[in-house]
């Protein structure tokens, strides 16, 4: 399982596609920091981590649709399925190989809470909070767009599928769906929004009932690729 994660993550270390998806990621939300600062007034990383999801419902799909399709279309699936590792070894190196990237990318904006410090007073458990949320955001994201690639040959359709379905639940959360839907029904749903449990995080509270929804997300989402490939076994 090391060598297969250690596999995963050189792709994309070695891969230009890495360092572009990455270093977009990187511009455009430092881009949204500063635009709230000089624009908006803003002093908080709130409205960074409040646009997070946003960032992610392109950028996370964009990096993972390939990590089980493409095996499907060069016919390497058949291959990989032969070593000596388990189906859920193998989600697992590829999954863990996604999310060290998807932190590398938040790695770099950590200079947008340094900024912030020079500018003000920050509260910095708030801030850590934060991006605890935004790496549970990731895992939730990739372990879904990874089961939208285990089911199809084709990265566009899996790209696509991840981000309506992202989408799909990130407005649960909001405005849109409680103007359009009885309360009862969307107070229900609501909870099924990742931005929703994301905005305990972003008041800088890790409340364990928002953990054990990205948790047990995630191990959804990756036991149903893990299924996937074991029927190909």
């Amino acid at each position: 399982m090391k060598n297969l994660y250690k596999k995963e993550l050189n792709y994309y270390l070695d891969n230009p596609i890495g360092y572009i998806v990455v270093g977009l990621f990187a511009v455009f939300a430092n881009f949204l920091f500063v635009k709230d600062i000089f624009v908006v007034g803003s002093v908080s990383m709130r409205p960074f981590f409040n646009f997070l999801p946003w960032l992610f419902i392109v950028f996370i799909p964009a990096l993972t649709m390939r990590i089980l399709s493409e095996e499907k279309r060069v016919n390497t699936i058949e291959i990989l399925l032969t070593l000596p590792v388990s189906e859920t070894q193998i989600v697992l190196a590829k999954f863990f190989a996604l999310l060290t990237i998807a932190c590398i990318g938040l790695a770099l904006t950590v200079g947008l809470p340094i900024s912030l410090a020079l500018l003000t007073k920050v509260y910095l458990p708030e801030i850590i909070a934060g991006y605890i949320g935004g790496i549970f955001l990731a895992s939730f994201s990739i372990s879904l767009s990874m089961f939208f690639s285990s089911q199809t040959k084709n990265q566009v359709v899996a790209f696509l599928g991840s981000v309506l379905t992202i989408f799909f639940l990130l407005v649960l959360g909001t405005d849109f769906t409680a103007n359009i839907l009885p309360r009862t029904i969307h107070d229900f749903l609501i909870y099924f929004s990742p931005f929703n449990q994301l905005g305990n995080f972003i008041k800088g509270v890790i409340d364990l009932r928002s953990v054990f929804y990205f948790v047990s997300f995630t191990v959804m989402f990756l036991f149903l690729t893990v299924v996937d490939l074991e029927k190909r076994a």
